[in-house]
């Protein structure tokens, strides 16, 4: 915890006296500004319900606060529909294939029977081509009816051979078609598939479960199951516990006195017996409203710590004292010892024969002391209540700078 001043004021009753005086020394002076905040992590990864088919219908979500590891799931939802809908794409994928095979089969069976015909055609025409001769002997209609069969032989070769080709073809054009089929069923099947396997949302990595609140017709409140929830809604989120931050909050009126590089010392609400070293990361441009019902306003501020340790949580509270001025020696009062006059601040110091009024010319101040800048000097005791209300001889007049000695 930073130390305003200390042993800079020891506050204690005079010899005789029932006026309570403050003695003044030389000694560093902190303006510490103590403000509250709350732990989160500087990392954290948010994790919304998938593009489902249908309502994302929470079914189960696991507690608020787990530890997890990668895979763990975190959300479940209803898988009902999704169910019915794998279901018909898997049946239509099985019967695409089967209409592939017995296509295949058939068309087999038919080319098997075209290459047949052109086996005979060929047979036929070797037949007719052994008939064919020039000899003398033959006659001529016999020679003559020899060639034209090897003709129609020929043709009937060449018909044959395309009808295969055709055939081939025509077979392969409607095995296409049935393969564009099952293309088609197995697309719908493998996106049922992922619905299936996305209706679990599952942990990326490591973390500690936090349920934000979401939206639900209403109100708001952290996923539960029976909600249905939109696909780009923020459900989870998975804060990484390795580096941790806080989110301080400052008054308007004291925004002038933050800045980025201020030291901080940051002490957990829950853990009240351990101060952690942190720095001004970041302070925000405008002061906002943090209860929109309160006119007051706010400075959002960021700070960072030197070291996280595993008892910081993110959504704890703390007290982050910043520390917005020092001076390495200053004299300083207690607040309570300054008076205000028409001429301005003054104090009651102790001499030889009472108390008198010394003006003084004030510096910074925090909680519980202001520096004095002129008007005193190391050893003045002063009062911190009035004297000659309390009974004591009060001398008027000014004391210059070092005049009012004890």
């Amino acid at each position: 915890m930073w130390l305003a001043l200390p042993t800079l004021l020891t506050a204690c009753l005079g010899a005789g006296d029932d006026v309570p005086v403050a003695t003044v020394e030389v000694a560093p002076f902190d303006v510490v500004l103590a403000v509250p905040g709350e732990l989160e992590a500087v990392r954290s990864v948010t994790l919304s319900p998938p593009d489902l088919p249908g309502p994302n219908k929470v079914e189960w979500v696991i507690d608020e606060g787990t530890h997890v590891e990668a895979g763990d799931v975190l959300v479940r939802f209803d898988q009902s529909s999704l169910v019915d809908k794998l279901e018909n794409a898997e049946n239509n994928l099985k019967v695409a294939e089967t209409k592939i095979a017995q296509r295949r089969a058939q068309l087999d069976v038919h080319l098997a029977d075209v290459a047949n015909d052109v086996t005979t055609s060929e047979l036929s025409l070797q037949r007719a081509q052994m008939r064919v001769t020039d000899s003398e002997t033959v006659p001529r209609v016999e020679r003559e009816a020899a060639r034209i069969d090897v003709q129609e032989a020929t043709l009937a070769v060449e018909r044959a051979h395309a009808s295969l080709e055709q055939a081939r073809l025509e077979g392969e054009a409607e095995l296409e078609l049935l393969r564009l089929e099952a293309a088609r069923a197995q697309k719908l099947f493998d996106t049922a598939r992922e619905a299936m396997d996305e209706a679990e949302l599952t942990a990326p990595g490591p973390g500690i479960v936090i349920l934000p609140p979401v939206w639900k017709g209403g109100s708001q409140g952290p996923v539960a199951a029976g909600d249905t929830v939109w696909s780009g809604a923020a459900i989870v989120e998975l804060p990484d516990l390795s580096e941790m931050r806080v989110e301080a909050w400052v008054h308007e009126v004291d925004a002038a006195k933050v800045a980025v590089g201020q030291p901080v010392q940051v002490t957990i609400d829950a853990h009240p017996g351990e101060a952690h070293a942190g720095e001004v990361t970041k302070v925000a441009d405008l002061a906002v409203r943090r209860d929109p019902e309160k006119a007051v306003k706010h400075l959002q501020v960021q700070v960072s710590l030197q070291q996280s340790t595993p008892e910081m949580k993110p959504g704890m509270t703390v007290r982050a004292e910043i520390l917005a001025e020092h001076l390495d020696e200053a004299l300083a009062v207690p607040q309570e010892a300054v008076f205000y006059g028409d001429d301005g601040p003054y104090v009651h110091v102790r001499g030889l024969g009472g108390f008198r009024r010394a003006p003084v010319a004030l510096g910074l101040a925090n909680d519980t002391h202001v520096v004095v800048t002129d008007g005193l000097t190391a050893g003045d005791v002063v009062a911190l209540v009035d004297p000659d209300a309390a009974g004591e001889p009060v001398r008027p007049g000014a004391a210059g700078p070092g005049a009012a000695g004890s």
